[in-house]
């Protein structure tokens, strides 16, 4: 187990049921992401074990340069910086600012040999637990932008079975009692 963000806040993220599919595109490559709706509940309960609060995530999309762009609060120069210290055979590292980062990458679409031989793109996934909201840096490569979703609502599939795989808020983000 890998608690990373367990200390992240009183609250903690819990699947509430599909979410709406996400178009990514770049470069040619196209790829088509199933999500999972996310709301916050706190971590403290009441007496029947529900949450006492809940929050449901705004999920604004915003569209920057990859040289230069906002996540969650700081100032970022190229992505680089999201992943300045990466540790060897696991998905963490630290941005700049020395916060826990989860990188996720899945390559490009291959439908034939020549796909398979020459295709070197990723899509690269960025996830950011601060302040009890998710910020998501999505990239494809070879191109010249990123998107930046602040208080992330649909979360890609992988990213959450990542993030429930290694139990990053303890178990409470698999909706398991402790």
């Amino acid at each position: 187990m890998d608690k990373r963000w367990s200390r992240a806040g009183d609250m903690v993220p819990r699947e509430t049921g599909p979410g709406r599919q996400i178009r990514r595109s770049g470069c040619g490559g196209i790829s088509y992401d199933s999500t999972v709706r996310l709301e916050w509940v706190s971590r403290e309960r009441d007496a029947r074990g529900e949450p006492r609060r809940t929050r449901r995530p705004l999920g604004v999309k915003l569209f920057f340069p990859a040289a230069c762009f906002m996540a969650a609060g700081r100032p970022y120069f190229g992505l680089a910086m999201l992943a300045a210290h990466r540790e060897k055979g696991s998905p963490w590292a630290k941005d700049v600012y020395g916060r826990d980062v989860l990188v996720m990458t899945e390559r490009f679409p291959c439908f034939d040999s020549f796909d398979y031989l020459h295709e070197d793109r990723y899509f690269r996934w960025y996830l950011l637990c601060h302040g009890g909201k998710f910020t998501c840096v999505c990239h494809t490569d070879k191109t010249p932008a990123v998107t930046v979703t602040e208080d992330v609502r649909d979360l890609e599939d992988d990213l959450w079975k990542k993030i429930q795989e290694l139990a990053c808020f303890g178990p409470e983000d698999t909706g398991e009692e402790a």
